[in-house]
C-alpha cells in the first residue's frame, strides 16, 4: 500500500520528536550509570569495552565482570529489538513501549534498596536495575534501524561524529566543484546536533542523580510514556 502524503508527514513529525527524545533519554541514563556504577555505562559500549580490557589487565575482575554483563545485556537488547523490526507490524511503536517498560522495570528494581560498596564497586538492587536499563538502551538502537538517515545505532556517538565530519568535508569540497543543496549543507549540523542531544541528556541526568539519586530513573520513563501513547494513537489512526 502506498503511503499518503498525510501519513508521510505524520511519520516525519514523529521521527523529529522521537529521535531527539531518545537521544536525551540515552544520555540521561548513561550519566546515571556512569556515576552510580563508578565509570561503567549502559549505552556507551565502546567505553565499557575499554574498561573491560583495562580492568582485566590489572586484575580488577569485579569491574571486568560488570562491563561484560552490561555489554552482553545491551547486545541482547539490540538483538531483540531487531527481531521485533523483522517480525512484527508497527515495530517502532512496539519498541517504544518495550523501552518504556524496560526503563520502568529498571527504575522499580533500583528502588528496592540502595547499592552498597563492594571491593570498590557497587552491589544491590540498584545495580540489577541498571543491568535491566542496559537492555532497554540496547532496544533504543533498534527503533530507527530501518531509517536510512541513521546508518549507525542511535546511541553510537562515535559514528555520529564521524558522519558529521564526513558531511562537513563534503560541503567543503563541493564549494570548489559543484554546489550542494541547502539540506546537504546543513546535514553535518543535524548529525552534530544528535551528538549534542546525547551530551545535554547526560548533563541533565547527572544533575538529577545528584538531586534525587536513582529515583531519577523514573524521569525518562515518564518522558517516554506519553510519546509511546501518541505514536500508538497516530499509528492506529492510519489503520482505520
Amino acid at each position: 500500500m502506498t503511503e499518503s502524503p498525510a501519513e508521510g508527514s505524520r511519520d516525519r513529525i514523529a521521527r523529529r520528536v522521537t529521535a531527539p527524545s531518545l537521544l536525551l533519554v540515552a544520555g540521561f541514563v548513561d550519566a546515571i550509570a556512569f556515576v552510580y556504577l563508578q565509570a561503567n555505562f549502559v549505552s556507551f559500549m565502546s567505553g565499557n569495552t575499554t574498561v573491560l580490557g583495562a580492568s582485566s589487565s590489572v586484575g580488577r575482575w569485579a569491574d571486568a565482570g560488570m562491563c561484560a554483563g552490561l555489554i552482553a545485556l545491551f547486545f541482547l537488547g539490540v538483538t531483540f529489538g531487531s527481531i521485533v523490526n523483522r517480525s512484527m507490524s508497527r515495530p517502532r511503536e512496539r519498541l517504544l513501549w518495550m523501552v518504556f517498560g524496560g526503563l520502568t522495570i529498571g527504575a522499580a528494581i533500583a528502588m528496592w534498596e540502595p547499592g552498597v560498596a563492594v571491593d570498590g564497586g557497587v552491589a544491590g538492587a540498584g545495580t540489577v536495575g541498571m543491568l535491566v536499563v542496559a537492555v532497554a538502551t540496547g532496544m533504543v538502537n533498534a527503533v530507527f534501524e530501518k531509517d536510512p538517515s541513521m546508518p549507525y545505532g542511535l546511541t553510537y556517538v562515535t559514528g555520529t561524529l564521524v558522519t558529521a565530519a564526513r558531511q562537513l568535508a563534503d560541503v567543503v569540497v563541493s564549494v570548489r566543484r559543484q554546489p550542494v543543496s541547502a539540506a546537504g549543507r546543513r546535514a553535518w549540523l543535524t548529525s552534530l546536533g544528535m551528538w549534542a542531544l546525547l551530551a545535554v541528556g547526560a548533563v541533565i541526568g547527572g544533575l538529577c542523580y545528584r538531586w534525587i539519586s536513582l529515583s531519577a530513573l523514573w524521569i525518562p520513563a515518564a518522558v517516554l510514556l506519553p510519546m509511546a501513547a501518541v505514536m500508538s494513537a497516530m499509528s492506529g489512526s492510519r489503520t482505520r
